[in-house]
């Protein structure tokens, strides 16, 4: 199974790092959440999510997948962060999987990762880097994967496992979920 490192800070946005979370374990991913710093992680909205371990002691563990939830301050908490900075480098250097949705796209701007690349994210999230959003809900670029915002989390993750586990098994997680 695909595995997945879903950092987390305070401020992020709950809908789309819960979302990502949950459909990524239907999907039977080994999902770890790595919280920037030891203890629970306020969300935007008040909500508090536990992580499964604080992000130090998974900085040395390689992962098919890095995903960013966005929310504000949660998604500049991501990209100021150097041990953020320096996995998202060395993923993208190793051909592995980056996506990030809402907000979260700056860390990949501050990183380096979206120069020529077609990206989406949240209305003006991008502007300050320079980088322009297509405004679709979901955008794939090779292995870099972008959503628009919290209206797109579930088409988000569900492009995520289309992406790592092929269309039969992003059908398992999506068939039970009754979508329109």
């Amino acid at each position: 199974m695909p595995s997945v490192l879903v950092p987390l800070a305070a401020g992020a946005e709950e809908l789309e790092a819960v979302t990502v979370i949950d459909l990524l374990r239907r999907a039977r991913f080994e999902v770890t959440v790595a919280g920037l710093e030891s203890g629970p992680v306020t969300c935007s909205r008040g909500t508090v999510i536990q992580p499964d371990t604080p992000l130090d002691p998974v900085l040395d563990a390689t992962f098919d997948l890095i995903v960013l939830p966005g929310g504000l301050p949660g998604a500049d908490h991501l990209r100021d962060d150097a041990r953020v900075q320096g996995l998202l480098r060395a993923q993208a250097e190793r051909g592995g999987f980056v996506a990030a949705i809402c907000a979260g796209p700056r860390a990949l701007a501050a990183a380096g990762l979206l120069e020529g690349r077609r990206v989406t994210a949240y209305t003006g999230a991008l502007d300050a880097a320079g980088v322009p959003s297509s405004g679709a809900l979901v955008e794939v670029d090779g292995r870099l994967i972008t959503g628009r915002g919290p209206g797109a989390a579930m088409d988000f993750a569900l492009t995520l496992i289309e992406q790592l586990a092929g269309r039969a098994a992003r059908d398992a997680v999506e068939g039970p979920l009754l979508r329109p």
